[in-house]
């Protein structure tokens, strides 16, 4: 077996193993472009050591072994990954990647492996031998998700009105506005704020994460690496009038490179200041109609939710999402 760091030369081998992967283990998952898929070698996320390593039996790709880790904040942590092609399964492929890819852990400094795997959720049963792996190797359960889609061709556009129309009734002295990409430069240190508030607003179960200090550079910087990976960000926010502040924010993202019609529910914040006026409805009906009018052949999205977020699994489940797969976040102390 030989492992060694991927290269451009062979992201056509491994994203076939990708997709093939993804048919077998999770039909419904959402999937990423060729264009996204070597952008994780050639244009890595700037807050990010990214690493991919690809695993040769006989010349044959087998499988792969990818490394994440955070250079900002949460600098012990790393995130690990192993993927093995469906027909080359128990063979030992899994156990020899995952030991190569957690002695480049070790090697990097980190004292925190994080992964994630599917695990099956009432309605929605799958095959879970990825965590029946990950738990051998003594990791625990950190953070249940559930991944919910929205049929774009079952959507009930009388039953948005009426929820877009009792939010408005208690909103008012805000207003909305739409954008692509880049913030505009009057409203990209709101959405710094409200980005950095992730990790202190949303459930994250067991996870210790640090909160990071998003700034306006690092906007820009993300959405370069978006852009560079053939992907369009649309946002709608919320201003509060009497005081010009971005004070709600929700993101979809679409793929243009795929034809599958689907695309991706990125964050939805609303600051806490100004919580209880519905602000989180009114974005995301908002922007789910403009991105919809800009790409007509979006057909489904997909969103995650820590299973224990109520508040916005509620907004979601009113919108028509509905529970697709679930995943598992763990983590394993390495000292």
């Amino acid at each position: 077996m030989d492992i060694r760091r991927a290269t451009v030369a062979d992201h056509d081998e491994l994203y076939r193993m990708y997709r093939e992967a993804s048919a077998f283990d999770n039909p419904r998952a959402v999937l990423i472009g060729p264009q996204v898929y070597a952008a994780f070698d050639t244009h890595p996320f700037p807050d990010q050591l990214s690493e991919r390593y690809v695993v040769r039996v006989g010349g044959q790709v087998v499988g792969v072994g990818v490394v994440e880790a955070p250079t900002v904040e949460n600098t012990d942590r790393i995130f690990l990954h192993v993927l093995v092609h469906p027909d080359q399964r128990r063979r030992g492929y899994g156990a020899a990647i995952y030991d190569f890819i957690l002695g480049r852990a070790k090697e990097l400094g980190r004292s925190m492996a994080g992964a994630t795997t599917l695990v099956s959720i009432e309605g929605c049963p799958v095959d879970e031998p990825g965590s029946a792996f990950i738990r051998q190797l003594g990791y625990q359960p950190a953070l249940p998700e559930v991944a919910r889609q929205l049929d774009l061709n079952t959507v009930d556009e009388a039953e948005h009105d009426r929820l877009l129309a009792e939010a408005w009734s208690v909103a008012d002295g805000y207003r909305t506005v739409h954008w692509l990409g880049v913030p505009p430069d009057d409203l990209i240190a709101d959405v710094a704020y409200l980005d950095g508030r992730l990790v202190t607003d949303a459930p994250m179960g067991e996870l210790d994460l640090e909160p990071e200090k998003i700034t306006p550079q690092r906007v820009r910087e993300r959405e370069a690496a978006i852009e560079v990976r053939g992907r369009r960000t649309v946002h709608t926010g919320a201003i509060h009038e009497a005081s010009g502040r971005l004070v709600a924010w929700t993101t979809i993202c679409l793929d243009p490179e795929l034809d599958n019609g689907q695309a991706i529910q990125f964050i939805t914040l609303v600051d806490p200041d100004h919580r209880g006026h519905r602000l989180g409805t009114v974005v995301k009906i908002e922007n789910l109609r403009y991105a919809r009018s800009l790409d007509p052949k979006m057909t489904r999205i997909t969103t995650w939710n820590a299973a224990a977020n109520g508040y916005m699994i509620r907004i979601n489940e009113a919108l028509g999402f509905r529970p697709a797969y679930g995943q598992m976040e763990w983590q394993l102390p390495l000292v």
